[in-house]
């Protein structure tokens, strides 16, 4: 099973809100400098994903896999 979660890297964030715009499920919050995906509300739909124009949402399990070698599910 393909284990996708979503995380904000804060190197590459310019704090543009871009994400948490377009979030239907509100998970993002802006408590801190960075915006923060509460992976509770997060229903994995990738539109965060997309809409980040920097690349700074990023799914750390699938580069995991990938690094390693190994091929995802």
């Amino acid at each position: 099973m393909r284990q996708t979660y979503y995380v904000i890297n804060s190197h590459l964030c310019c704090r543009c809100g871009a994400c948490q715009k377009v979030c239907p499920h509100g998970a993002l919050t802006t408590a801190s400098p960075v915006p923060v995906i509460d992976q509770t509300l997060c229903r994995h739909c990738g539109m965060c994903f997309r809409a980040c124009r920097l690349g700074a949402v990023t799914r750390p399990y699938e580069l995991y896999q990938l690094k390693k070698g190994r091929r995802l599910p």
